[in-house]
């Protein structure tokens, strides 16, 4: 994935917190300590500080899974997450072992784009030519571990037709493709590990999901979507057009949140785009003004006036 220089928006985001007047009211926005998650809150963070009417402080833990909780319990009025993620969080199903029921969708950022890669020289050309193949057996009812259920019963297989090769994370999982130890990995379109994987192994392939597929894709990831990428010369993985997945980021807040305080943390985002956008290429398809974009999640009743108030819905 793309990386931004943290230390340039650590910078920003201070600078953001300084020039708060005095009565600007503080809330937490839970995040990771790395990677995309960590990304976006950093930015919506400043974005938000930035505005002046509310002070936003990331408040960092191991994983989303260690967030979601808090944040329902509202002891963290809000979060950065999947739609799947939050899908499952909400009913406890899946990823999550017990319901979120106080969580509530503030705001939708992008989607998320990613798929299956393979190596060209492999010989696979589709998932269920997975068959018999080596693939990365993520810990259970992790993401990982639902993107390769998904993927596999896409191509009408299942990891009694493959051989697991146990991977505890995401850089694992590219490691483990590098050094012929898996077939496959998921990856992002258009990022860093994708170039590292072509570097290292020669050309690679993202494979497309049937057309048919996107109500097997739903059963383990809950509102993801198909989406089709043209071929491209400057991505790796795309010799060929491909059929790849998506998933929504989603802003998510504790129900008890006052409508205020969401309202003005909605106002900042959509008013933000610019800046958001410029943080980091993980933005470049925000579009303000879809940020209220229709789900099968709650949103919450301050950002729902502020939508209907600006023509959002």
């Amino acid at each position: 994935m793309s990386r931004m220089p943290t230390v340039g928006l650590a910078g920003l985001f201070a600078a953001a917190v300084l020039a708060l007047p005095a009565t600007a009211q503080t809330v937490a926005l839970g995040t990771t300590k790395g990677g995309a998650t960590a990304q976006l809150a950093t930015a919506i963070a400043n974005v938000v500080s930035e505005a002046g009417e509310i002070q936003m402080r990331p408040q960092v833990m191991a994983n989303t899974s260690q967030y979601i909780p808090v944040v329902n319990a509202g002891r963290i009025e809000f979060g950065v997450a999947n739609y799947p993620q939050l899908w499952y969080a909400v009913h406890g199903k899946g990823m999550s072992s017990e319901p979120n029921p106080n969580l509530r969708v503030v705001a939708t950022l992008f989607p998320f784009t990613a798929g299956i890669v393979v190596t060209e020289a492999s010989g696979i050309g589709s998932l269920a030519d997975l068959r018999g193949r080596k693939v990365p057996r993520f810990p259970d009812n992790s993401l990982g571990d639902y993107i390769v259920r998904a993927a596999l019963a896409a191509g009408g297989l299942g990891y009694g037709d493959v051989i697991e090769v146990p991977i505890a994370n995401f850089p694992r999982m590219y490691d483990a493709l590098k050094q012929g130890q898996t077939e496959m990995s998921i990856a992002t379109i258009g990022s860093q590990p994708t170039f590292e994987l072509e570097a290292t192994l020669g050309d690679i392939q993202f494979l497309s999901f049937p057309a048919d597929s996107e109500a097997k894709l739903a059963e383990f990831l809950p509102g993801a979507y198909l989406r089709d990428i043209p071929a491209s010369a400057e991505l790796p993985g795309l010799d060929a057009p491909a059929r790849v997945f998506a998933y929504d980021y989603l802003l998510f807040a504790n129900k008890d949140v006052p409508d205020d305080v969401v309202a003005k943390v909605v106002k900042a985002i959509h008013h933000g785009e610019a800046a958001l956008k410029a943080s980091s290429p993980l933005w470049r398809e925000f579009d303000a003004s879809r940020i209220g974009k229709p789900l099968d999640l709650e949103y919450h009743p301050g950002a729902l006036a502020y939508f209907r108030a600006n023509g959002l819905r």
